[in-house]
C-alpha cells in the first residue's frame, strides 16, 4: 500500500489529454445489454436487486429503474451468459447522422421500450454501443422518502423512530461500468474521441504509466457522475461490474439485507470508494456478473481537470473492508494462457504491463485487516 494513495499530476505521469474534437458529445448512459439462458432467473435476480420490469417478451427482458429512463437493463435469451454493449444517447438527431457517417454505420428505429432511432456501433475490442435519439422517455416512478438522520448540530426526529421495511432498495438509474480491455490506449481514446468523454482520474502504474480512466460525459456547465465508463486494462475484453444508483446509505444497506436473505454471492461491501466517493456494495447474480448498489457519487463539471493516482487496493477505498482476493478475476484459464501466449510473441511490452498491473493489485489495501 502507499502511503498517499494520490500519485502526481506532474512528473512521472503520463498525461491523458482530452479529445480536442469528438465526434458527438453523449449526454446519457441508458443501459446494459447481457445474453443469459434464463430470463426467469435474471428477473427473479434484478427485482431483489430493486429494478422493475419495464418490458418483457419470450427473447427478450428490459428492466427499469424510478427515473425517466425507459429501460436499464436488457438481457436477451441466448445458449451463454455473457456481457454484449450498451446504450448512450446524444442529444441530437444530426448527431446518429455524424456517427453513422463517420464510424461507418446507419441510423435505424430502435426496438424496445421508448423506441426512436438508433445506431450500432463496436469499440475497438468489440463491445457493442448502440447510440439512441429520440425514445419517449418513461413516466418517473415514485421514490420512497428518503430517512431523515439526527446529527449533533440538526434534529429532525423526536419521539419518533426510523425503520426502514426490509425490501429491495429503489435504483433510480443505471450509473456507471467498468470495461475491462487489454488495450487500454487505444479503448480509451475511442470512447473520448467518438463521445466526448473526460477522464475526471486517472490510474497509473508506479512508473506513471495509465492504465484505468474514471471517465464522465461532458455536459459542459451541468455536472455529471464523476464517472460514467471506467475504462481499465486487463486480460480481455469484458465488463467488470454495472453499478446502480440508491437513494442513501440505509438503501446501500438494506440491500445488503435483502441480498443476503435471498442467499445471493457477495462481492464487496459496505464501503466508500476514494475516487467517486460513493458508498458501495457489491453482488454476484446466478451467473457471476457483478452488480453494485452505490448512492453519494461525486459530480463533476466539465471544468474540473483530471487527477493521476497510483493504481492499487488502498487507492480504491476510504473504508470498508479489504477488496477481496477473488473480486479481480486473475484466474489463468487456457484462452486467456493462449491470449498471453500470442501477446507475448508480438507484444511483449503490454504483457510486460499486465504484470506489474497484477502485481500492483496484490497487497492488501490496509495491513491491519490482514
Amino acid at each position: 500500500m502507499s502511503t498517499n494513495p494520490l500519485l502526481k499530476n506532474g512528473p512521472g505521469s503520463i498525461e491523458l489529454p482530452r479529445s480536442a474534437s469528438p465526434v458527438v458529445k453523449a449526454n446519457q448512459l441508458l443501459y446494459a445489454h447481457f445474453e443469459r439462458p434464463d430470463l426467469e432467473k435474471a428477473e427473479r435476480y434484478l427485482i431483489d436487486f430493486g429494478l422493475e420490469v419495464a418490458a418483457r417478451t419470450e427473447s427478450e427482458l428490459f428492466m427499469r429503474g424510478t427515473g425517466s429512463a425507459p429501460y436499464i437493463y436488457r438481457a436477451t435469451r441466448g445458449r451463454n451468459a455473457r456481457f454484449l454493449g450498451i446504450g448512450l444517447s446524444v442529444p441530437k438527431a444530426e448527431d446518429l447522422e455524424t456517427l453513422a457517417g463517420k464510424l461507418g454505420s446507419r441510423v435505424e428505429g430502435a426496438d424496445g421500450p421508448g423506441g426512436g432511432s438508433v445506431v450500432h456501433l463496436r469499440d475497438p475490442e468489440g463491445v457493442a454501443v448502440h447510440v439512441h435519439h429520440g425514445f419517449i422517455p418513461s413516466e418517473p416512478l415514485p421514490v420512497r422518502p428518503q430517512i431523515l438522520h439526527n446529527a449533533p448540530s440538526q434534529t429532525v426526529r423526536v419521539n419518533d423512530t426510523q425503520r426502514p421495511k426490509l425490501e429491495p432498495p429503489q435504483v433510480t438509474k443505471l450509473g456507471h461500468l467498468v470495461l475491462e480491455t487489454p488495450d487500454f490506449n487505444r479503448s480509451v481514446r475511442w470512447y473520448m474521441d467518438a463521445f466526448g468523454f473526460i477522464p475526471s482520474d486517472v490510474m497509473c502504474l508506479a512508473d506513471g504509466t495509465p492504465v484505468g480512466s474514471f471517465t464522465r460525459l461532458d455536459r459542459g456547465n451541468e455536472p455529471s457522475d464523476h464517472h460514467t465508463i471506467f475504462v481499465a486494462m486487463g486480460m480481455e475484453s469484458n465488463v467488470d461490474h454495472v453499478a446502480f444508483e440508491v437513494v442513501d446509505l440505509d438503501a446501500v444497506e438494506m440491500g445488503q439485507q435483502v441480498l443476503m436473505a435471498k442467499r445471493y454471492r457477495h462481492a464487496w461491501g459496505v464501503g466508500r470508494h476514494l475516487l467517486g466517493s460513493q458508498i458501495f456494495d457489491y453482488w454476484r447474480d446466478p451467473w457471476g456478473q457483478k452488480h453494485e448498489h452505490y448512492a453519494d457519487g461525486d459530480l463533476f463539471d466539465a471544468a474540473q481537470p483530471a487527477g493521476y493516482h497510483l493504481m492499487d487496493r488502498g487507492g480504491l477505498y476510504q473504508w470498508g473492508p479489504d477488496l477481496p482476493d477473488d473480486f479481480i478475476d486473475t484466474r489463468m484459464t487456457p484462452g486467456r494462457l493462449w491470449r498471453v501466449l500470442k501477446l507475448a510473441i508480438k507484444d511483449k511490452a503490454r504483457v510486460k504491463l499486465l504484470v506489474a498491473l497484477k502485481n500492483s493489485m496484490t497487497n492488501p489495501g490496509r495491513h491491519w485487516q490482514r
